[in-house]
C-alpha cells in the first residue's frame, strides 16, 4: 500500500466499541504441512513455474524430517537454550528458522520473532488498497465470544505456532466458553492422554512441545481449573489427508459420545479452514463438519509478526477509532474486494493491537490487569540463561508460568504470572538447572547464580 494507509472513519463500522476493560509433544511433520501450504499458496498467487513448486516441496521435505527427529524428543529449558545457541552459531537459515522461531517464541523473546524473514524467496509487492472500499464491522472480543458461545456447539481458534499472545488469547475465552456450557477443550499440541494430565492437573515438558510455551501451559491450567474435559486428537502420518481425517474422526467421536457435547478445538493455522481451498486441500474443519454435520464457526488470529500488510492496515483503521488496547473480533472478515490480497475463509478474525513487547525488560502481555507483574534483576555475569517462574510446589519438570532467555549482557527482566499465583524462581544454562539464589518480595526479585 503506498501513502497514507489511514482510513477514514466514516467507513469502518463498530458494533458496540466502547473502552475495552483489559483481561505439542509434537514429535510431528507439522512444520512440513504448514510450509508447504504457505508457499505453495505463495507460489500460485504469483503464477511461478510448477517446476518450482517441486523444488522447493523436496527442499522443505529435507528440512522437516530432519526437525521430526529433533521434536520428537521432550525439550526442556535448557534444551531449547542450547538450541538456539547451536543454529545461531551455525547461521540461521530456510531449513532451520522455523523451529528456532518456535523455540524463540517458548523462551519469552517475541519481538525477535517478529524480526525474522519466515520466507525471503516470496517477498510479495505492496497493497494497494482502497480505502474507501475498505469496511470493518469491529466487535469488542469479549462480546464477539459471548455471542459465538450462545449460539454455537463448535468452535475452532486458530494460533499461529511462533506467537505466544495467540496461546493468551485463546486461553482468555475459555471462562466465556465455559460459562456458555462448553464441555471440551481439544487442542492440536497435546500428546499425552487427556486424562493423565487432569489427574496431574498440570502441564509437564512430556505433555507438548508447543505446550511447553508458558501461556500454553497457562491455558492448559485455565482449562482444567474450569472442569473442561482436555484433550489432544493430533496423529500425524505422512499423509496431509491422513493427518485431518485422523484428527477430525477422534473429535466427531465427542459429539457421538453425547448429544451435550460443546467443543473449542484449538488448532494450528490452516487447520481451521472449512472449505477447500484453491489448491484442493481439505482441513481438519472441513472434514470435522462432513462427519458431524455440525458447522464449526471458525475463528482466525492476526498479529504484526507474519500477517504483514493486511494487519496493518486492518490495525491502522481499528486504532483510528482509538482505545485499541486489547483485541477486537471482525465478524464478518473485511473482504477483498478493496485490494486486501490474503484473507483467510473463516467467519471471524480477532485482531490483535500493535505488539510493542521487547524482550527481556520491556516484556508485555494482551491482558495485564488479569496478570501479575514480577520485576527482576539478573545479578551474576553468565549469559545465556533462562530465567522461570515456577507455580510453588509444581516439580522442575512442569511448565513454568513464564521464562525470559538473557543475552549476553541483560540483566533486567520482567515475568508475568496469573495474578493469584505463588512462585518460585528458577534459572537454567545450556546444561541445566543453574544452582541460583533469589532475594525476593511480591512485586520484583534479585537473582544471582551461587557462587
Amino acid at each position: 500500500m503506498t501513502g497514507n494507509r489511514k482510513l477514514p472513519r466514516s467507513r469502518v463500522r463498530v458494533a458496540s466499541f466502547r473502552r475495552m476493560t483489559p483481561t505439542h509433544q509434537t514429535s510431528d511433520l507439522h512444520g512440513f504441512f504448514l510450509s508447504i501450504n504457505s508457499m505453495v499458496n505463495r507460489i500460485y498467487r504469483r503464477r511461478i513455474q510448477w517446476a518450482a513448486v517441486i523444488a522447493f516441496s523436496v527442499l522443505l521435505l529435507a528440512a522437516a524430517l530432519a526437525w521430526h527427529i529433533w521434536s520428537g524428543q521432550h525439550v526442556a529449558q535448557w534444551q531449547l537454550l542450547q538450541h538456539i545457541v547451536q543454529i545461531e552459531n551455525s547461521g540461521v537459515d530456510e531449513h532451520n528458522v522455523q523451529p528456532f522461531g518456535w523455540s524463540l517464541a517458548i523462551l519469552g523473546r517475541d519481538d525477535e520473532i517478529r524480526r525474522l524473514d519466515f520466507h525471503p524467496q516470496f517477498d510479495l509487492p505492496p497493497l494497494n488498497v482502497d480505502t474507501q472500499k475498505l469496511e470493518l464491522n469491529a466487535v469488542p472480543w469479549r462480546d464477539g465470544i459471548n455471542q459465538i458461545a450462545r449460539e454455537h456447539r463448535l468452535v475452532m481458534i486458530m494460533e499461529d505456532h511462533f506467537v505466544s499472545k495467540h496461546r493468551e488469547m485463546i486461553g482468555a475465552t475459555l471462562p466465556i466458553f465455559q460459562e456458555a456450557g462448553f464441555t471440551h477443550y481439544a487442542a492440536e499440541a497435546i500428546g499425552e492422554t487427556g486424562a493423565a494430565l487432569k489427574i496431574r492437573g498440570y502441564p509437564v515438558v512430556e505433555t507438548g512441545y508447543y505446550t511447553s510455551d508458558p501461556q500454553f501451559g497457562n491455558a492448559l491450567r485455565c482449562a482444567l481449573d474450569l472442569n473442561f474435559e482436555v484433550l489432544g486428537y493430533d496423529f500425524r502420518p505422512f499423509t496431509h489427508e491422513g493427518r485431518e481425517e485422523y484428527a477430525a474422526s477422534e473429535l466427531a467421536k465427542l459429539f457421538k459420545d453425547s448429544s451435550q457435547t460443546r467443543l473449542v478445538v484449538h488448532a494450528g493455522l490452516a487447520h481451521v479452514f472449512k472449505y477447500e481451498t484453491d489448491l484442493g486441500q481439505r482441513w481438519l474443519a472441513s472434514v470435522l463438519w462432513e462427519k458431524t454435520g455440525i458447522e464449526p464457526f471458525t475463528i482466525w488470529q492476526w498479529s504484526a509478526m507474519r500477517d504483514g500488510q493486511e494487519y496493518h492496515v486492518v490495525a491502522d483503521a481499528i486504532d483510528e477509532l482509538g482505545d485499541f488496547v486489547e483485541p477486537v473480533l471482525l465478524m464478518p472478515p473485511p473482504n477483498t474486494d478493496c485490494g486486501l490480497r490474503n484473507v483467510p475463509h473463516v467467519d471471524a478474525i480477532l485482531v490483535h493491537p500493535l505488539d510493542r513487547s521487547v524482550a527481556p525488560a520491556e516484556r508485555t502481555v494482551l491482558f495485564p490487569r488479569e496478570m501479575h507483574r514480577i520485576d527482576g534483576k539478573w545479578l551474576t555475569e553468565q549469559w545465556p540463561v533462562v530465567v522461570a517462574a515456577y507455580k510453588n510446589a509444581e516439580p522442575i519438570t512442569a511448565i513454568p508460568l513464564d521464562q525470559v532467555m538473557m543475552r549476553e549482557g541483560e540483566q533486567d527482566f520482567v515475568l508475568w504470572i496469573p495474578s493469584s499465583s505463588a512462585y518460585d524462581i528458577v534459572v537454567f544454562d545450556q546444561n541445566g538447572l543453574l544452582d541460583s539464589t533469589t532475594e525476593n518480595d511480591r512485586d520484583s526479585v534479585l537473582v544471582r547464580a551461587r557462587k
